[in-house]
């Protein structure tokens, strides 16, 4: 059974927090207006009365962040940055309040002193606890007795997962009906009847987790054990999320959407605040090159400076790209096809801007109307993702994200004559990991290695 004082652990550290946050304000007061000089006197009674407001701040900040809840899974780092994050806006929360409503105005080095003292306080408590719960389980305390049921391959994972968090407390007992070829794990693989191990061995939670096609045997399981005090978890088969999923609440049922970028409304507005701060500057820093490079593009050979192609993009919407043109203007007269090295078609100075990638610096102007960003999956025609999507699994996905006018696959050596599974397997892994540190890193990379390419024909 699951142990019964989790419940009483949360309360605890609630009031703890709660001791903290109150102490902290406090602490800050004396070290303004007692300990240091010129603190005007009388204002005790006014900084009593806003602990409660602050207290309670911290609490619904700490609450919406999960940190009440089990940090089993959590890593140290994590759980630090997400300390700090929620008292972060609980202490800019609290500011903006009394700004407003409050008949007297706090000493901004008060401010201060409580953000150092709490934020400080806050980490070194989280930390002493996971020392303490660390200790506890090594001599086999608070510890949790997990069985799998399945071979499913996301048992695989939860196991792997497992391992990451060593300090966790989980115990993997024993494994029924596990795969035949099983030879990978440590976990006792189990003959006996379910129904005998759990009347003999302690257990308090049961894994589910089998490939779609065998669900009818998570329903059996379901069926026999649904009515004992046992936390059955059902893993389910997600094979086919390439890029992610989310669990959300509709009106009472649980409903899993598959290949769902974990962007939030916030992150997509950053993304795109990122993208049109730095593309407005970088084209007032590079507007003299794009005029040498027009005038050269005119110069050395007839017909228009720019080169617009339709081209696939967000939520497989077409828009116009746009290049510096460097090929003939009757290049595509029979028909569309991929270039080649010394490919006929490009005019000579075609050939260079295309093997620097400085043909590709118009799109800056498709950033700022919102068709690209600055990063992202390269945009394919479309009569070329209606053949690709035939032939390479999950290639459609890439389309869940902005195309880009670089990304992870470009800054690897995934563009040009190369392969079209590795690039995807790029894309794939972008649009699973973004953050814009992520993005970041690939602007700084594509600076230093992304522009020119030898397969850049």
């Amino acid at each position: 059974m699951l142990k019964t004082h989790e419940g009483t652990f949360a309360l605890l550290q609630r009031l703890v927090d709660a001791a903290i946050v109150g102490c902290s304000w406090f602490l800050a007061y004396h070290l303004r207006f007692n300990i240091m000089s010129g603190g005007e006197s009388g204002l005790g009674f006014f900084f009593f009365k806003l602990s409660p407001l602050l207290i309670l701040t911290n609490f619904y900040f700490f609450r919406k962040y999960g940190l009440y809840n089990s940090q089993r899974f959590t890593s140290r780092f994590m759980e630090i940055a997400t300390v700090l994050k929620a008292n972060s806006y609980a202490a800019v929360t609290f500011l903006i309040v009394i700004y407003f409503f409050a008949p007297e105005r706090v000493s901004r080095m008060t401010l201060l002193y409580y953000y150092m003292i709490s934020s400080s306080s806050l980490v070194i408590l989280r930390i002493s606890v996971r020392n303490l719960l660390r200790a506890m389980r090594r001599r086999g305390h608070n510890l949790r007795h997990y069985i799998l049921i399945g071979d499913g391959p996301q048992l695989y994972e939860f196991i792997d997962k497992i391992k990451q968090f060593k300090d966790s407390g989980i115990q993997l007992r024993a494994w029924f009906d596990s795969p035949e070829d099983n030879t990978h794990t440590d976990i006792p693989r189990e003959q006996s009847k379910l129904e005998d191990y759990l009347k003999t061995q302690p257990t308090d939670a049961i894994i589910i987790g089998y490939p779609s096609k065998k669900f009818d045997q998570v329903e059996i399981i379901l069926k026999n054990f649904h009515n004992d005090l046992y936390n059955i978890q059902v893993l389910p088969d997600l094979s086919y999320s390439f890029i992610g999923h989310s669990v959300t609440n509709f009106a009472g049922i649980p409903v899993i959407t598959i290949n769902q970028p974990h962007l939030t409304t916030f992150d997509t507005l950053t993304k795109r605040m990122f993208d049109l701060i730095l593309t407005f500057f970088g084209v007032l820093l590079i507007s003299p090159i794009l005029i040498v490079i027009a005038a050269l593009v005119k110069i050395t050979s007839p017909g228009p400076v720019f080169y617009g192609q339709e081209r696939m993009g967000l939520d497989g919407k077409s828009f116009m790209m746009w290049k510096f043109r460097s090929m003939k203007v009757d290049a595509e007269a029979s028909g569309a096809g991929w270039t080649v090295e010394n490919d006929p078609r490009k005019t000579k100075f075609g050939s260079f801007i295309r093997a620097t990638s400085l043909d590709e610096l118009p799109q800056v102007f498709n950033v700022l109307l919102g068709d690209m960003s600055l990063v992202g999956p390269r945009p394919e025609r479309p009569v070329y993702v209606s053949q690709f999507r035939q032939e390479i699994p999950a290639y459609m996905l890439r389309h869940r994200m902005k195309a880009g006018m670089t990304g992870w696959a470009q800054v690897n050596g995934w563009r040009g004559n190369t392969s079209l599974e590795k690039r995807i397997e790029c894309d794939i892994y972008y649009i699973k990991n973004w953050s814009l540190w992520l993005d970041i890193k690939i602007l700084f990379m594509t600076f230093y290695k992304g522009f020119i390419n030898r397969n850049a024909y």
